[in-house]
């Protein structure tokens, strides 16, 4: 009686996964895979972006950037380890891992996932920001991960705060520590349309280390959605090198280009 046991629960395990697969095969005819970003259907294997969007996204992602301050620059445009943008700048972050600029594909995955909640971008946009961090000579170095933080007024009126969400990914992808070391000590209009000078004067002041915490000489990557004009990331470092800190570098999931002293902040994030 076992053998014919097993071959029932074989059989019965066989005609299962046929039909499961007919099933799919049926709903894959009326609802073909999609392209998460374009919207063109996908070819059999392409689970997220069709063959026609991935070399543009790596092509994005392989564009050249500070090393400092995470700007895209042209070739040879970084002397010094800096390039013309914060050569001349006072920098608390030592330096800055990115994903790529606030342009083309990762633009519009950035926008969907921050905007629209399109949270199926949250593990691929987290998996090419800890690439990129790996990438880095300064990697092995970092002890824990620091999420920029909010203040609880905005996470009362939108719960969802990207920051944390792409860092909490990070520090587990990473093998590192997520630790709440900043809080925003005050709220303010958001930095979205305000001038260079407009934004420091926003973030100044707005950030302190939790009481009773001792930061003792640790080296922290501090981690944001988009750097604009860095100033948001300026004073977290600030803050957290007045408490203690040995090194702070700073991980984005893009950068803003044009986002110079002086110049209007245009974007839409």
């Amino acid at each position: 009686m076992r053998p014919k046991s097993i071959t029932m629960h074989g059989e019965s395990l066989r005609v299962t996964t046929i039909f499961t697969g007919l099933a799919r095969s049926f709903l894959d005819v009326l609802f073909p895979p999609r392209c998460r970003l374009c919207g063109s259907a996908t070819a059999e294997g392409e689970s997220f972006f069709c063959e026609e969007c991935v070399p543009l996204i790596e092509a994005e992602r392989r564009q050249p950037a500070c090393p400092r301050c995470g700007t895209t620059v042209a070739p040879y445009e970084v002397s010094g380890g800096r390039c013309a943008e914060c050569r001349e700048s006072h920098l608390h972050v030592k330096a800055t891992a990115r994903v790529g600029e606030y342009f083309g594909c990762l633009a519009q995955m950035v926008r969907a996932y921050k905007f629209a909640r399109r949270e199926e971008f949250e593990p691929i946009l987290s998996a090419f920001l800890v690439d990129a961090i790996a990438r880095t000579p300064w990697f092995d170095g970092i002890e824990a991960v620091v999420p920029v933080p909010t203040h609880w007024t905005r996470r009362i009126r939108r719960p969802f705060h990207p920051a944390e969400t792409i860092a909490s990914r990070v520090a587990a992808e990473a093998g590192l520590p997520l630790v709440h070391v900043l809080r925003r000590t005050r709220g303010g209009p958001h930095q979205i349309g305000l001038s260079y000078t407009a934004r420091l004067n926003n973030v100044r002041g707005a950030f302190a280390v939790r009481s009773n915490l001792v930061l003792d000489k640790s080296r922290l990557l501090v981690v944001d959605d988009v750097r604009t004009t860095g100033a948001t990331l300026e004073e977290c470092a600030k803050v957290l090198h007045r408490n203690g800190a040995a090194g702070v570098h700073a991980a984005v999931l893009v950068t803003v280009s044009g986002a110079r002293p002086g110049a209007a902040i245009l974007s839409t994030i």
